[in-house]
């Protein structure tokens, strides 16, 4: 039985772990300065933390987070009705499971009208899990600074 629910304060160091360990499954080791950054981001005051929480053994095994969207991709004052998932992650071990579409719909439990997201463009387990949801191409792409491609989503009601 797996319960979502929102974070508490001594979720986010296990939603972490969840995050590094799926970056690491997929070849993409976080580094510490990221990690940080991660960590800090958990933390701030207006983010929407979910945690998938495995009732059998009290083991979190899929986080996500989301925050007000912002004008300026991000940098600017935050935009009425629009959220923007910044990750969905599950343990390695369970992916394939439906924890992240269970994730996805307690972020969208926010009720944003509108959603948007950037994925890479070779994570085809993601795009799959965001299609699904009901998020489609904006048409805009960029390049990570590692040089992997990643393109906008987003999702409408």
């Amino acid at each position: 039985m797996i319960d979502v629910r929102r974070a508490g304060p001594d979720d986010l160091e296990p939603a972490l772990e969840v995050w590094r360990a799926a970056n690491e499954a997929r070849g993409h080791a976080p580094a510490p300065g990221r990690v940080e950054r991660v960590r800090a981001k958990l933390r701030e005051p207006g983010a929407l933390v979910v945690v998938a929480v495995d009732q059998g053994g009290g083991e979190i095994v899929a986080m996500g987070l989301a925050e007000p969207g912002r004008a300026d991709d991000g940098a600017g004052a935050p935009v009425a009705g629009e959220g923007h998932v910044s990750m969905v992650f599950v343990a390695p071990a369970r992916w394939g499971s439906g924890l992240g579409g269970l994730v996805l719909d307690a972020l969208h439990a926010a009720g944003w009208a509108r959603t948007t997201l950037w994925t890479r463009t070779s994570n085809a387990r993601a795009r799959r899990l965001y299609e699904k949801a009901g998020y489609r191409p904006t048409g805009r792409t960029a390049t990570l600074p590692a040089g992997d491609g990643i393109l906008q989503l987003e999702r409408i009601g």
